[in-house]
């Protein structure tokens, strides 16, 4: 089966193992070229690639490093820190039952797939996840990405309260099937109707804090110096402002999604801001406004490919509205500020 044309995931699952290979003395610039990838949209963790790609880059990671478990590697190696948004949002849980919650509506902003559905009974959390139609190598070692990424993320914020109970993939046992038993502690289960992991729910409702404390500590710091690039905003508003600032490319800004994420609704984030003399549509054009001449400024910059990565439907909107905004369009904005002579630096004698 092809993939769909725009299924994609994030790249940021991969910068781990990236750092992991380049400390190793591996070059991944060298490897993405040698599979005609381009090595700025998988080397940036903020970007998004095509299922078809990431999979032949998985293909491919495979035979490089002779190692079948390439989905297992990289999830076992997932770091919330390389999740900015994430770590942020996770800050603000009280509970694993809220934490859950905000990874489900997370979950739309690093892949096309359609989100997990989490069913919670008496003593077990069960999880089902879905992977977007590709290779059938690819479609395999994403669902062991997905279900070794849980594994490890409910190990780092769970600490001794995580207890996993089953894992299941509807793939056929592949050969590095001791590998996969041996990093989730337990049988793993094949040819299922669905892919999932389940663990106890014993604690589901303890504050998501003891799990681990220092992580959560981390977490919280990590979110209070992010937010202080907007003190001159009150506080809800900062909170609004960090999430768009961190907003996928090709993703739109809508209201309905950034109230989902801080679990509100678009009424109550709308009256909130208000009461901050604060608009979202105003938020949301200063957002756009600074990533335009941030990619302005850099020449090699396409501006049809901007247009669109800033929500634009064309690239004659985006020049509209940047003309709007600051009185000249984006060529003589970038004129201007390419015609500016660099700063001298004094060396004293």
């Amino acid at each position: 089966m092809s993939p769909h044309p725009t299924s994609s995931m994030t790249t940021a699952v991969l910068k781990p193992l990236f750092d992991a290979l380049e400390n190793r003395g591996l070059s991944c610039s060298e490897l993405l070229r040698s599979i005609d990838i381009n090595a700025d949209s998988v080397l940036d963790p903020g970007q998004r690639i095509p299922i078809h790609q990431f999979d032949r880059l998985l293909e491919n990671l495979c035979k490089w490093l002779d190692d079948s478990s390439i989905g297992m590697q990289i999830g076992r190696h997932l770091d919330i820190r390389s999740f900015s948004l994430l770590g942020f949002l996770l800050s603000n849980c009280q509970t694993a039952r809220e934490a859950l919650t905000i990874l489900r509506r997370y979950y739309s902003l690093i892949s096309d797939s359609r989100a997990p559905d989490i069913f919670t009974g008496h003593e077990t959390i069960k999880v089902v996840f879905y992977v977007s139609p590709g290779s059938s190598t690819g479609n395999a070692a994403r669902a062991e990405l997905i279900a070794s990424g849980v594994h490890t993320l409910g190990r780092a914020l769970g600490g001794k309260y995580y207890r996993l109970t089953g894992v299941g993939f509807a793939a056929h046992e592949p050969a590095h099937q001791q590998q996969l038993q041996d990093f989730f502690g337990l049988p793993v289960q094949y040819e299922q109707s669905q892919n999932w992991i389940s663990f106890s729910s014993r604690h589901i409702d303890s504050p998501l804090y003891y799990g681990n404390p220092a992580l959560f500590n981390e977490l919280r710091e990590q979110a209070d110096l992010a937010l202080m690039q907007f003190s001159q905003y009150r506080s809800f508003s900062r909170r609004v402002l960090y999430i768009l600032h961190q907003w996928p490319e090709n993703l739109p800004m809508t209201k309905d999604a950034v109230a989902d994420l801080l679990s509100t609704s678009s009424r109550t984030l709308t009256r909130r801001l208000q009461e901050e003399d604060c608009q979202f549509s105003t938020l949301v054009k200063d957002v756009r406004l600074k990533k335009a001449k941030q990619a302005l400024e850099a020449s090699s910059t396409d501006v049809q490919q901007l247009a669109m990565e800033l929500g634009f439907s064309d690239r004659r909107g985006f020049e509209r509205a940047f003309k709007q905004w600051t009185g000249e369009t984006p060529a003589a904005y970038r004129r201007r500020q390419q015609s500016q002579p660099p700063e001298r630096i004094l060396v004293a004698s």
